[in-house]
């Protein structure tokens, strides 16, 4: 455990300097963008394989039974846990999973061993329905009849209709939490839907990778991963959004100083947008990297599956804003070119810019005669509105 942490706090220091030469360099890195969808093609289609092939282990929330979370104080194997079954009644679904090392006991029993093996089985009946309390008091019995003493830790039911409801409320809340990006997206910039495209695809990337990971790890698919999927769906936006931002000021700015009758630079910009706020991304991201690492080595079993799921969200999130979504949106504006957004008489106004308090001499005195006035300092122009 102590080697894997060592390796992510040296990995998460290298990138945090990584992350400070932005300041003083500006990459290339849209040039490196079929470099990026490559490595983003591999990574989907060995999640995709994973998924199909062996799919994802649904916890109890998804798929109803019951579990018997039990301590063996001696070490057994899968096998011996489903053969102390063989003659219980009426089993229609056994899955079992066992602990690789003994752990220590928290709260040791007098008489008993200090440690114990953590067994975790899954009963469902002929029908699929739960165990009723009595039946599964006669399985914890069978257990300790045949394993020997053990500790009974959690025991907990749900009935498939339960189940099933939570599935469909997770599929629909994925489905809505994409749909309320897109509009917030298109609102947010302009009534330009090209932007919620790009943070939509980049979403969808990140959470068919999330879930082949899960899969890939063998992790249980339960109510907190619902929860982690759903926030890596609002992270992973939050950061594309400031990307975006960057890229719609400074498109702005360069039509200001060159005309709106100018083909603009796309590319470039979008480059330049990317190296202007990747420090950030970086250090926004690695905070809360920092946090969920140390929750998912030091916050217990109950609380890694969670953390994993985030760490590689968050992870996929930051990766695909940059990697993922700006190229789309480059890729989009070769189809649809970029427009400059039109004035609005509503939005017009005009500043007194304060950075400039030079006299210009012709300009003062035509500045008197259009007012009647005496200058400020300030130069004046009109502003347009910013999309």
């Amino acid at each position: 455990m102590y080697l894997s942490l060592l390796i992510w706090i040296i990995a998460i220091a290298a990138v945090v300097y990584w992350g400070q030469t932005f300041d003083r360099n500006n990459y290339n890195l849209l040039g490196k963008r079929k470099l990026f969808l490559g490595l983003s093609a591999l990574l989907l289609i060995i999640s995709a394989a994973t998924l199909a092939t062996q799919g994802l282990k649904k916890g109890l929330d998804f798929t109803g039974g019951t579990i018997l979370e039990v301590g063996s104080y001696k070490q057994v194997t899968p096998n011996e846990v489903k053969d102390a079954f063989k003659d219980f009644p009426d089993i229609g679904g056994l899955t079992v999973q066992v602990g690789t090392d003994m752990i220590k006991d928290p709260n040791p029993e007098e008489g008993q061993a200090g440690e114990y093996q953590k067994v975790l089985v899954r009963l469902t009946l002929a029908d699929g329905s739960p165990l009723d309390p009595t039946k599964t008091q006669a399985a914890l019995t069978q257990l300790k009849t045949k394993l020997g003493d053990v500790k009974e830790l959690r025991t907990a039911s749900i009935g498939p209709t339960i189940s099933g409801e939570l599935t469909n409320n997770a599929i629909k809340a994925l489905v809505l939490a994409l749909v309320a990006q897109l509009i917030y997206i298109f609102l947010r910039f302009g009534n330009q839907v090209r932007y919620g495209i790009a943070a939509d695809l980049a979403l969808l990337h990140d959470v068919v990778i999330m879930m082949g990971f899960y899969s890939l790890s063998g992790r249980e698919v339960d109510s907190p991963f619902v929860a982690a999927l759903l926030t890596i769906v609002g992270y992973s936006v939050m950061d594309s959004v400031v990307i975006f931002d960057r890229i719609r000021e400074n498109l702005n700015d360069w039509w200001a100083e060159h005309g709106e009758d100018k083909v603009v630079p796309y590319d470039e910009i979008v480059n330049d947008s990317l190296c202007q706020t990747m420090t950030r991304s970086i250090n926004t991201t690695l905070t809360t990297i920092v946090t969920l690492v140390a929750i998912y080595f030091f916050g217990g079993e109950t609380l890694q599956s969670f953390a994993f799921a985030l760490i590689v969200g968050i992870i996929g999130g930051a990766y695909s804003s940059v990697a993922i979504a700006s190229p789309l949106l480059c890729a989009i504006n070769e189809k649809y070119p970029a427009t400059p957004p039109h004035a609005s008489n509503w939005y017009d106004t005009d500043e007194v810019v304060p950075e400039d308090y030079m006299s210009d001499g012709d300009d003062d005195e035509v500045y008197q005669e259009d007012t009647g006035l005496p200058r400020s300092g300030g130069r004046r122009r009109s502003r347009g509105k910013r999309s």
